[in-house]
C-alpha cells in the first residue's frame, strides 16, 4: 500500500521539515544567562528586598532611633522600629507619624497597643505615658506596601511630650514594582 501525502502548506519548504542541527533561534543559551541573571537579581534582594535601614536622631530631652526600609517593593510585609530613650522624664510620651509615610500602607499591628490613638487627617499621634529619665522604650510597627503603590513616601516622625515636640525623624521609602 503507497502512502499518499498531501501537498505541504504554502511557504513550507522541504529544508523545513528536517531536523536542525545546532543551537537553533528558540534555544540561545544568551536567553537562559539572561533569565538566570534576572532572577539572581531578584534572588539577591538587588531590585528591592525589605532591608532595615537604621537612623538615629538626638534631641535636647530625647533620643529616637527608627529602623525601616528605605527601599521595598510593592506588596511586601515590613517592620518600623521606634526606639525612644528619654535623657529626662517625659510626662506623657506621644509618638507622630504623617499621613504621608503611610499612604497605601496596611498597618497591620501596633506593639505595645498605645494608651489611646488621634489623628488629624496629616498625622497620627499615639499617646504611651510617662517615660523616665534614662529609660527606653520599643515601638513595633508591622505594615504592608499596598500593591498599587509605587514611587516613595516620605514625612517627618515626631516624640511629643504631651505635645511639646522632643526630637524630629525625616524618613522616605522607595517603592519598587
Amino acid at each position: 500500500m503507497e502512502e499518499i501525502r498531501s501537498p505541504a502548506p504554502e511557504g513550507i519548504r522541504p529544508v523545513h521539515l528536517h531536523p536542525r542541527r545546532g543551537p537553533s533561534r528558540h534555544a540561545s543559551p544568551l536567553a537562559l544567562l539572561v533569565l538566570g541573571a534576572l532572577l539572581a537579581a531578584g534572588v539577591s534582594g538587588l531590585l528591592g528586598h525589605p532591608q532595615p535601614h537604621r537612623s538615629v536622631h538626638r534631641g535636647a530631652a530625647a533620643e529616637l532611633e527608627v529602623e525601616m526600609p528605605a527601599v521595598i517593593r510593592t506588596g511586601d510585609f515590613y517592620e518600623t522600629l521606634l526606639r525612644v530613650h528619654a535623657t529626662r522624664e517625659v510626662r506623657q510620651l506621644q509618638i507622630e507619624v504623617p499621613a504621608s509615610l503611610w499612604r497605601e500602607i496596611t498597618v497591620n499591628s501596633m506593639v505595645p497597643a498605645p494608651e489611646s490613638e488621634h489623628s488629624d487627617g496629616e498625622r497620627f499621634r499615639f499617646d504611651f505615658g510617662a517615660l523616665g529619665a534614662g529609660d527606653s522604650m520599643l515601638f513595633k510597627i508591622a505594615a504592608q506596601v499596598n500593591p498599587r503603590l509605587n514611587g516613595r513616601v516620605a514625612g517627618r516622625i515626631r516624640v511629643l511630650d504631651d505635645g511639646r515636640p522632643l526630637v524630629e525623624a525625616d524618613r522616605a521609602m522607595k517603592v519598587l514594582p
